[in-house]
């Protein structure tokens, strides 16, 4: 049932409401006559409102597991390059969107206190998954004297993260790329991470 057209048009339809409008400012309604779906047809595939929102996070993260790891792997590159091109990446996808929407892992921690306790663990793992896609290539990156052999790359994964999610909220207040200017300012290039031209 996974694949099953029906529940994908509503995930992707669900996916662009949940970025814009938080868990809380979703609208089924507007969900399902955006994907075409009646209304018993929901809840065929999902249990209720956060049963969907973990279906939407499931395949958000696939997507953004699956880019990190493409371009984390490529060996072409230095580690630190690697890093660089995934950030460059995901700041073009965001910059393109109208609106600007943000990170759905980031807009639904906002309001993860209010969730279940599964809802929050779920998250957490999403976070989880992500600090140590990061780690592995600072990791590799110290290992052939790219970074400082003291670097603690768990916590400098984390700090990426933490950052990052803060610039794209901000970029969202701002309506501009200054955000992402700063963040390559004053947490990559003190990696060693050189900025592109701007």
């Amino acid at each position: 049932m996974k694949n099953n057209p029906t529940r994908e048009r509503l995930i992707a339809e669900g996916l662009k409401s949940l970025i814009l409008n938080g868990f809380d400012g979703i609208g089924l309604n507007a969900i399902l006559q955006a994907a075409g779906v009646p209304k018993g047809s929901f809840y065929y595939f999902f249990k209720s409102k956060e049963d969907f929102a973990s279906a939407i996070l499931d395949a958000y993260e696939r997507h953004y597991v699956k880019m990190r790891h493409d371009i984390f792997t490529d060996t072409s590159c230095s580690p630190l390059q690697r890093l660089r091109n995934y950030f460059d990446a995901v700041e073009h996808l965001h910059l393109s969107e109208a609106p600007l929407g943000g990170c759905l892992f980031g807009v639904l921690s906002q309001t993860a206190a209010a969730r279940s306790p599964e809802f929050r663990a779920r998250l957490a793992r999403v976070f989880t998954k992500w600090e140590e896609q990061l780690r592995g290539l600072l990791e590799e990156a110290k290992a052939i004297g790219e970074v400082d052999a003291r670097l603690d790359a768990k916590d400098a994964a984390a700090f990426l993260i933490d950052c990052y999610e803060g610039t794209l909220v901000r970029m969202k207040v701002d309506g501009d790329r200054n955000s992402f200017r700063r963040f390559q300012r004053l947490a990559l290039e003190p990696l060693g991470i050189s900025s592109r031209s701007q």
